[in-house]
């Protein structure tokens, strides 16, 4: 059977042999190679995707760029408030947040509510009475309430986000970034009371104006489109156009996706985290089996000594990711004796010039220090005999 092939391959024309090489070339590309999807079109002009547990940044565009944020303002407003008050406290309408511009739902100056029903329709209705009463019942005045949002922001990694008021209404010297309302969202989710209410597609509320409970709706529909979408939080304003800030868990994965000044919102951040999801591949780009550098050690029994880094570092990686930059920080002035496990310097990964994760550079052999003419001299010294002497 073999020489019938044979014999009949060497009938073939020899551009018929090319054409048939060609094709199973391409066949065997087909099975073997892992399929890469581009990234779909986004309507915005500002986006990022971010892992939720390391904050690495998968893709992005123009998530530097500082920007008005509207009411994805108020995942701060709630960290706050839960960090500096407890759910079940009672805060009181003040006539300055009963005269909040919409969107509102209607609170009135001297009305009681509990702050955890502030948190709830400040979240999922983004009203913005609400905001403004957790701030004054927190700060005392919204204007101070925004300076330590402020200061919270820069504390927790969100270093170019800068907040005026609590509700996200229009105001100079209020914006942040697309990078930092990832930042701010996965702070947000760590929360377990926050997290729970972020996933909510619809609860009640109780207004303290009303005798029922009012159904409220989250503005988030992509929690009722989306599979697994669990958060965060929608904003819209004029000058801030049509924000989100999205999140959704699959097989125990965490991805948050941000979309600013958006024509579809909701289809922009679907597009991401179906891309993040599909696309990206755990990638080790350290090994803690090999020597990563090699450095001199003076006065050393050996000229040199190489460190090897104390952990193995994986990223995400997708055709579109960021370059993965590896920073070094090392003594370059070892001096002998150096001994096993110590730390000569330190190794971060960056993703998008963006810190992912750090680890220790150390030593897995000892040098000890060379013994010079003179110090041998001196070690073979013997201690002179005593002499007795007898009057």
């Amino acid at each position: 059977m073999i020489r019938t092939v044979s014999y009949q391959m060497k009938r073939i024309r020899p551009e018929i042999k090319i054409l048939l090489s060609l094709a199973g070339t391409i066949f065997g590309l087909f099975l073997f190679t892992v399929p890469t999807s581009a990234l779909p079109y986004l309507s915005s002009p500002y986006y990022c995707l971010v892992e939720g547990d390391s904050g690495q940044v998968i893709i992005s565009r123009q998530a530097d760029v500082i920007r008005p944020v509207a009411s994805t303002t108020k995942m701060m407003t709630a960290i706050m408030a839960l960090e500096y008050a407890s759910p079940d406290e009672i805060a009181v309408v003040s006539q300055n947040a009963g005269r909040t511009p919409q969107y509102s739902i209607g609170l009135r100056a001297g009305q009681e509510i509990p702050v955890s029903e502030l948190l709830k329709v400040a979240l999922l209705r983004s009203a913005n009475d609400a905001a403004v009463v957790l701030a004054e019942h927190i700060g005392g005045d919204e204007q101070f309430f925004g300076h330590l949002m402020s200061k919270k922001a820069f504390a927790i990694g969100a270093v170019s986000t800068h907040f005026r008021n609590a509700s996200g209404l229009p105001a100079a010297d209020h914006y942040s970034t697309a990078y930092d309302l990832a930042h701010i969202g996965s702070y947000l989710l760590h929360n377990d009371y926050l997290r729970s209410i972020v996933a909510t597609r619809q609860t009640t509320f109780k207004h303290p104006g009303y005798q029922q409970p009012m159904i409220i709706n989250n503005t988030n529909v992509l929690l009722s489109t989306y599979p697994g979408a669990n958060g965060i939080k929608t904003g819209t304003t004029n000058a801030a156009g049509k924000c989100l800030v999205a999140s959704a868990t699959r097989n125990k994965r965490q991805l948050i996706a941000v979309s600013l000044k958006s024509g579809d919102r909701q289809r922009d951040c679907a597009s991401l985290l179906e891309y993040g999801f599909n696309n990206s591949m755990l990638t080790k780009v350290v090994d803690k089996s090999r020597p990563f550098k090699q450095l001199q050690v003076t006065h050393g029994k050996y000229p040199s000594i190489e460190v090897y880094p104390a952990q193995d570092i994986y990223v995400w990686k997708t055709a579109s990711t960021p370059d993965i930059q590896k920073r070094v920080k090392v003594n370059y002035e070892v001096k002998a004796p150096v001994y096993p496990g110590q730390k000569l310097g330190s190794l971060t990964i960056y993703a998008d010039q963006k810190p992912v994760m750090s680890t220790d550079l150390l030593s897995r052999q000892q040098v000890e220090r060379e013994r010079t003419p003179l110090r041998r001299f001196l070690q073979n010294l013997k201690p002179a005999k005593r002499i007795s002497c007898i009057s």
